[in-house]
């Protein structure tokens, strides 16, 4: 299993509660993506204005091309292949240590890319 299993777990978790038309699945798969999308600009951000590596495309908005692959990948994942029920299954069957771990770093790495992005967007746009 890989963090990204784990983080649309959680996901999916948070709006079971909340929704309650079994829509929470689709909520899962459209907040991973979403978080993987953030980090992914941001790395492309940074290699462009930091370090002059081109590789991000001059208008902004053909950035989210650079999403499509993992939007796909993401959503074939898990409405095809991998189910919500698999992975909680899978889960369910760690011992308590294992769990604290994962959930430790699914927290690092929320917490490490949320406002990351967030501040250093807000740094980037007020200095142009």
């Amino acid at each position: 299993m890989i963090l990204i299993d784990y983080l649309y777990y959680q996901f999916t978790n948070f709006y079971k509660y909340f929704e309650k038309d079994g829509t929470h699945k689709a909520s899962g798969i459209i907040l991973t993506c979403g978080m993987l999308c953030w980090n992914l600009i941001f790395l492309i951000i940074i290699l462009d204005n930091y370090f002059n590596v081109n590789l991000g495309p001059k208008n902004k908005y053909f950035l989210l091309i650079y999403c499509l692959p993992i939007i796909l990948l993401i959503g074939l994942r898990y409405w095809k292949y991998t189910s919500y029920e698999e992975i909680d299954k899978k889960i369910k069957s760690f011992s308590k240590n294992k769990r604290i771990v994962w959930d430790v770093l699914l927290i690092l790495y929320v917490i490490i890319s949320l406002p990351l992005f967030i501040g250093f967007a807000a740094y980037f746009g007020g200095s142009k």
